[in-house]
């Protein structure tokens, strides 16, 4: 019997051998019947192949395998067995004449290249014809390009067409070549290369365009995430998203050190050994690149996380540091904001694979820390206008000294550069005391023998970072004047961060410059991160683009005529100052989180729990009912500063409103660039700053004291929040009231007032 099942596997293996384009389809097609008819899974198969790989290994006399064999080899070997032993096993339920089947019903329906390369499994012969590619016609080339385009990168018809124009063969086999694994490389790396093509076809065409470099970057495959939670046996991978955001929330820590148990593939494994050995001790980053991600209306901005990976210990340590850091990236899949988004955006039944991106962290070693000079985010639209001299579609920039974390999100009492490209050298502020108070206190930096992240005071900024670098970013407060030489420092004088002199150089053109090609190659404006490495002998920046994504911008940019108001009831708000563009009306609730109340709370934990109760009252009233009200930084990690929300505790909010009191401590700032920001705008929230002490802002606060508290009725076991956090219903206070809020960015006005429909 067992001879007759060998002869059989033999012939299957000899029909199919003779069409080696459609082998691997066919195979795969023989697989699923096997598992659905004889329960003989993908998994055992693979499982089996790698137990054979191994007696190989033990034959031949190998005896350090990660030495002795690339990982090429070895997955050579997987594969070759993997092979054999599909013919087996279906040669030992099936007849000759079931694989005649089909590949009879392939040859048909499957003729095409591009149906055979996404299988996912060897892609030999596709890049035999790649490498022909020279002797081929156009037509050829354009098939092949976009057979690879989507195989590496995306069916979607938008991005296919966009990224033909700008990648060659050449590219797209030298991509190739990185994918650790197999499946797609997603969203953010896409980004990434396909903004690094845009800038380097600009370049060939014209002389004068800036020199913009990217990271080392390498890419573990999609359908590795998917295989990674198979062979561990995951129970709730699939399921986890569609459980309440509370159930979430609360089983996150949970899941997370689970899934820090759980094995990568050995074939994953030993390439990222090798991989290390590439980056010779020099530190990584392991950044999420979900196929999910930057897309125009889903950025996926900030949910998902990155690792930092030092790199700095022995093989095996940093190996292992490696493997954890996926495997926390893989994890952040389940947090409850991501979540929270995909609901939102109506994502859960989609089905979610991971993409893996590790570069090289850009910057030097500064003792036991490593970072850059600069970082920072820049927009081809700049809608932070505070001037009639800026000018939106020359885009603006956040800009921060090290690490760009203190960029992309709303840190400690911690503030960037705001950079408008049309006028780099303009500031918001006003006077001296303000430059010093609106600056970066802190700088982010890598610490090299924990791998986490540190900060260096910006006062001691020049034990780790250059002279000359200091003098490029810092600045002098002395007796109330602002001081651009930094080197006769006396005591009492303090350095703030004003980048004045990296403002007069040539970098803010050239980032101009890089926004405009990048905007008018998507055809729509971009989201991007760079990061800036010094060199001081040559006093040269280099600038490194760390992620491109289309921006999406809110539906309501458009101008917006005031009301005339007739009376000053009827007013609840009027401020000037910076602000975005659009009419949010019909608003029926207020949810007022009041100042005075919020920071007379001792307890941080209290101060945790009013921005749960906001989350709730987000799933609670209907979407785009409500404006919210509280005092400082909305999204803030830091309690003392503002209102601790996440993305799913505000998604349903029509207006965001911060207040700010200077005289009373609690500031404010436009939140223009950050995470946070991108998650208002796609949930198409308007993110507005009031700055109470100002003369010409009326806010109306002893109207909403005096109206009733709905707090109780819609969450009776948070009566206690009551003195911290008011709901107002209009409706209650008059049939058929509503609020509208009129915005002008041009004018730099805002106008609440209420109206019936």
């Amino acid at each position: 019997m067992r001879q007759e099942v060998v002869e059989r596997a033999f012939i299957i293996s000899r029909i199919i051998t003779r069409y080696p384009v459609l082998a691997d389809q066919v195979r795969r097609t023989m697989r699923r019947l096997l598992a659905d008819s004889s329960g003989i899974t993908n998994d055992f198969l693979m499982e089996e192949a790698h137990r054979k790989a191994i007696e190989d290994q033990q034959i031949e006399g190998v005896v350090e395998p990660l030495e002795a064999e690339t990982g090429q080899r070895w997955e050579a070997r997987v594969i070759e067995h993997y092979r054999q032993l599909t013919d087996y096993y279906f040669a030992l339920h099936h007849k000759v004449d079931d694989v005649v089947a089909i590949m009879d019903e392939i040859k048909v329906q499957h003729m095409d290249l591009h149906q055979v390369v996404e299988s996912g499994e060897v892609e030999a012969t596709l890049f035999h014809k790649v490498q022909q590619a020279g002797d081929t016609d156009e037509a050829t080339g354009e098939l092949l390009k976009v057979n690879l385009i989507r195989t590496i990168f995306s069916d979607q018809l938008d991005f296919i067409g966009i990224a033909k124009r700008f990648f060659t063969l050449s590219d797209l086999q030298e991509i190739k070549a990185r994918i650790i694994g197999t499946g797609k490389v997603g969203g953010k790396a896409a980004g990434l290369l396909l903004a690094a093509s845009m800038i380097r076809k600009a370049a060939e065409q014209n002389p004068d365009v800036p020199e913009i470099r990217t990271p080392a970057c390498y890419f573990i495959g999609s359908d590795v995430f998917y295989n990674f939670f198979e062979e561990n046996r995951c129970k709730f991978y699939k399921s986890q998203k569609y459980k309440p955001v509370e159930q979430v929330r609360a089983e996150y820590n949970k899941i997370r050190e689970t899934i820090r148990n759980y094995a990568l593939p050995w074939s994953v494994v030993i390439k990222l050994r090798n991989l290390l050995n590439k980056f010779q001790g020099k530190p990584l980053i392991v950044r999420s690149s979900s196929l999910l991600e930057d897309n125009v209306s889903t950025s996926f901005a900030g949910k998902y996380e990155s690792v930092f990976v030092a790199n700095n210990g022995t093989t095996d340590e940093n190996l292992e540091e490696l493997l954890d850091a996926i495997r926390f990236v893989y994890a952040s899949v389940f947090s409850p904001d991501v979540i929270a988004y995909r609901k939102e955006k109506k994502l859960l039944d989609y089905d979610e694979r991971m993409g893996i991106l590790i570069q090289n962290v850009v910057g030097k070693r500064r003792g036991d820390v490593f970072a850059p000079f600069l970082a920072g985010v820049g927009f081809s639209l700049n809608m932070f206008r505070w001037s009639q001299r800026i000018r939106e579609e020359e885009g603006m920039l956040r800009l921060v000294m090290g690490l760009g974390t203190r960029a992309v999100g709303r840190v400690g009492n911690d503030y960037p550069r705001m950079v408008p490209l049309s006028e780099p050298t303009l500031r918001p502020e006003k006077n001296p005391k303000d430059i010093m108070r609106y600056s970066q206190k802190q700088i982010d930096v890598l610490d090299l023998n924990s791998s986490e992240l540190t900060e260096v005071s910006v006062q001691r900024c020049d034990k780790a970072f250059h002279h000359a670098e200091v003098g490029m970013a810092m600045s002098l407060h002395r007796d109330g004047y602002i001081l651009d030489s930094w080197f006769d420092r006396s005591p009492g004088d303090r350095l703030v961060a004003t980048m004045n002199e990296v403002l007069r150089s040539n970098f803010p053109v050239h980032y101009r410059q890089i926004l405009k090609i990048l905007k008018e190659s998507w055809g729509m404006q971009v989201d991007t991160e760079f990061a800036i490495d010094f060199d001081t002998e040559k006093r040269h920046m280099d600038i490194y683009l760390l992620q491109c994504r289309p921006l999406s911008m809110n539906k309501g940019m458009a101008p917006v005529e005031f009301p005339e108001v007739k009376s000053e009831e009827q007013v609840l708000f009027k401020a000037s100052g910076i602000t975005p563009c659009g009419l949010a009306d019909n608003i029926r609730y207020l949810v007022m989180v009041h100042p005075d109340a919020y920071y007379s709370m001792e307890m941080e934990q209290r101060r945790h729990e009013v921005g749960q109760v906001v989350g709730r009252l987000n799933r609670l009233l209907p979407p785009k009912s409500f404006i919210l009200f509280g005092p400082g930084r909305w999204g803030t990690v830091d309690v003392k500063l503002g209102v601790h929300v996440g993305y799913g505790d505000i998604s349903n909010a029509s207006v965001l409103v911060e207040l700010a009191d200077g005289s009373q401590g609690y500031t404010s700032e436009v939140s223009y660039g950050t995470h946070f920001y991108l998650d208002l705008v796609e949930a198409q929230i308007y993110p507005l700053s009031i700055m109470l002490e100002q003369k010409d802002t009326c806010f109306n606060m002893d109207w909403i004291r005096k109206q009733a508290n709905i707090l109780d009725d819609l969450l009776p076991d948070e009566s206690e929040m009551a003195p911290i956090i008011q709901v107002i219903d209009l409706e209650q206070v008059e049939k058929g009231r509503r609020l509208s809020v009129y915005m002008s960015l041009r004018k730099g006005r805002s106008l609440a007032v209420f109206e019936k429909p």
